[in-house]
């Protein structure tokens, strides 16, 4: 290098780094006053600037030791970083640790190591923390001026670095490059950062610049001191083309941001102030306008959404008022129909003089009141709607308890899938029993073909279903198909209606309530109903959201060999067809037709259970039950009838009924509540709480 040009790079290099340190410790002591919130945080930065100032020039006109020097740049590294944090908005405590950390570590490497490898060791930290800072806030507050400073001050860590690196190649060229490339980034760092971080400290109007441009410069200003520095280690005499090539990169990425945002880098004056502050009068006299007008709006809006609330109101009470009474004469003209037969009947009892001649008459009779006490089953169906207690269902053992019902019909069950969903027993068992019942009479001149299928099926996209949307995803089903004639195109509309019936005189029933009841099922259990129909046959699927098995199997068999359980019902069907189902699950079974002998037998016999039938003749279910309590004191019992209000729910759970059942319970249903009673039996007797 020519001694000329090795002078003039020095030159700049002390006086360079010399003015922009100046600078920038003037330029805080300004912010001082400027800044008043900031007031002692901008000091204590131009304190330590100045001592840096004061040190450089006390190095160059004094010609201290170099160990001396050290050992003073050590405490200016430490407080630097300080209050760099500081004047960040850190914490005093956070800028007091970093500090002390730094402190410790450039002393213990200046005593205990190296006394020229102390700045080395101990600068990466300090501008590596601040770079850290500036880092941070960029990201945050998304700052123009936190962005140039994270990548120079990143550039200064990566430079000191290697600071004794460099000295150590003993070529005087090379440390003088050295030296200016520190001083123009102090330089660049001074005017195109530091000038701008208050006014991005401050928040007035502060240049926003995008995270990801931030960190781009970053990069690529730490990977050009990178080139930087390897091309002063490895230089002969005088750096090469890869010096000036990372030189250029840094201050050309630099100057491109800083051009990017010219149009937002203004200087702030009085007149700008004001003028900012007349067009922020003018904003907020704007926004109250605004939110006057917004509460005017507001106000008719809500006027508007009352009236058309009061009006739909009016048009709902009136569609429910003309609903009640298409109801109520659907259901007299259906009662009207099953009664009228009935008085004949009753003539024919009274003239009836044989046994044969009473008992033909009695099965017409029966075969009319079942009639009746199906139509106030579905109506009990329909009026429970939305009160059902949930548990989990397993589909497979719900449709073989349902087609075990239709005994002589040519059905098929077919459930291969261990599908289980959250609901009521008793309402699905009902709606399958309704869809089985109506595929069953499709045809009434031959027998029908009916399958029941249960399991899981994925849906891959949205798909329109008779009634409803699914979403695509996994469901649980039940499919009821059969090889009848069909519904006719005319009809489909209609057979989900209320009391809307297409069979004849020829039917075993015909409500016009079955479909009804099933579309309100499916509706309560939040599934989808799908329809396929033709000259082929009908499909009706119903599709739920599925659970996961219980991780336990419920043990539905009796709890103990002993357990003796006493039926109490008025209807002698229903006392077989319960007796039989208890019988085959383990319990020993004992029948009685009503509440006057349900008491003898409690007298006579050890009774463990009782299953009661709520609504008798003579003897009400309660009356009976407050019977068996007084003769077999703490005696359980499950209530199984059509109707119970609310209040004697609470009464009887109260006097200590396990269950209440709403007819007709399936088997799953009556076995859990039985098992539950006997268990709260045991725990009562052994003076325990129930597990």
């Amino acid at each position: 290098m020519e001694p000329h040009l090795q002078q003039s790079v020095l030159n700049f290099a002390v006086w360079g780094s010399l003015a922009a340190t100046l600078v920038l410790g003037v330029f805080s002591f300004v912010q001082a006053f400027v800044d008043p919130q900031r007031r002692y945080r901008y000091l204590t930065f131009g304190l330590v600037m100045g001592y840096l100032v004061w040190l450089d020039y006390s190095r160059s006109a004094l010609q201290l030791n170099p160990n001396v020097y050290e050992w003073l740049r050590i405490w200016w590294g430490g407080f630097y970083a300080g209050s760099v944090l500081l004047l960040l908005g850190s914490s005093y405590r956070l800028a007091a640790g970093v500090t002390i950390g730094l402190l410790a570590l450039g002393f213990g490497a200046f005593h205990g190591f190296h006394k020229g490898m102390a700045t080395t060791i101990m600068f990466p930290w300090a501008y590596g923390a601040t770079a850290l800072a500036f880092a941070r806030r960029a990201w945050i507050q998304r700052g123009y001026a936190s962005g140039i400073l994270a990548a120079f001050s990143a550039s200064m860590a990566l430079m000191c670095s290697c600071y004794w690196p460099v000295l150590s190649t003993q070529k005087p060229e090379v440390v003088i490059w050295g030296y200016g490339h520190y001083a123009e980034i102090s330089i660049v760092a001074v005017l195109m950062g530091w000038v701008h971080l208050p006014r991005e400290l401050r928040g007035q109007a502060p240049v926003r610049t995008h995270p990801a441009l931030s960190f781009a410069l970053l990069a690529i200003v730490v990977a050009s001191e990178g080139l930087v520095m390897g091309s002063l280690l490895m230089a002969p005499r005088q750096p090469s083309h890869l010096f000036m090539f990372g030189v250029v990169t840094q201050l050309a990425c630099a100057l491109g941001v800083f051009l990017h945002h010219r149009h937002q880098l203004v200087i702030h004056t009085d007149n700008v102030s004001q003028l900012l502050e007349e067009r922020t009068a003018a904003l907020q006299l704007a926004q109250k306008e605004l939110a006057r007008q917004n509460e005017l709006l507001a106000h008719d809006l809500g006027e508007q959404a009352r009236d058309l609330r009061l009006k739909n109101e009016v048009i709902d009470r009136q569609r429910r008022l003309e609903l009640a009474a298409q109801t109520a004469g659907q259901v007299a003209h259906d009662i009207q129909n099953l009664i009228s037969p009935l008085f004949s009947k009753i003539e024919s009892l009274e003239e009836a003089r044989t046994l044969n001649e009473i008992r033909g008459v009695t099965s017409d009779f029966r075969k009319q009141v079942e009639q009746l006490l199906d139509l106030n089953t579905n109506l009990l169906a329909l009026a429970r709607r939305g009160r059902v207690e949930l548990q989990p269902v397993r589909l497979r053992e719900l449709i073989v308890d349902v087609a075990g019902r239709f005994q002589g019909q040519r059905l098929t069950v077919d459930s291969r899938e261990d599908a289980w969903v959250q609901g009521s027993t008793a309402q699905l068992s009902r709606a399958v029993s309704n869809l089985i019942l109506n595929a069953c009479e499709s045809d009434l001149d031959r027998l029908v073909d009916v399958t029941v299928r249960s399991g899981f099926v994925e849906i891959p996209q949205q798909r329109r279903c008779h009634l409803g949307f699914l979403n695509p995803g996994r469901y649980a089903f039940v499919e009821v198909k059969d090889s009848g004639p069909g519904i006719p195109a005319a009809l489909l509309e209609k057979i989900f209606e209320p009391f809307f019936s297409s069979k004849n005189a020829r039917s075993k029933s015909g409500s016009g309530l079955g479909l009804t009841i099933v579309s309100a099922v499916v509706d309560d259990h939040k599934g989808v109903l799908d329809l396929e129909t033709g000259s082929t046959g009908t499909r009706f699927v119903l599709y739920f959201p599925p659970i996961e098995a219980p991780d336990r199997p419920r043990d539905l068999g009796s709890p103990s060999s002993n357990a003796t359980v006493l039926v109490v019902d008025d209807d002698s069907i229903v006392l077989k067809e319960y007796g039989t189902m208890l019988e085959s699950a383990g319990y020993t079974v004992v029948l009685a037709e009503d509440g006057a002998r349900a008491i003898k037998i409690l007298q006579s016999q050890e009774i463990d259970l009782v299953l009661l039938d709520f609504n008798m003749p003579r003897m009400s279910g309660l009356e009976t039950f407050l019977g068996a309590m007084h003769v077999r004191p703490g005696i359980r019992a499950v209530v199984h009838s059509n109707h119970v209000s609310h209040e004697q729910g609470l009464q009887l759970k109260a006097l200590g009924v396990t269950a209440v059942l709403h007819k007709p319970a399936g088997r799953t249903d009556i076995l859990l509540a039985l098992r539950q009673a006997y268990q709260d039996r045991l725990a009562a007797l052994n003076d325990q709480p129930p597990k």
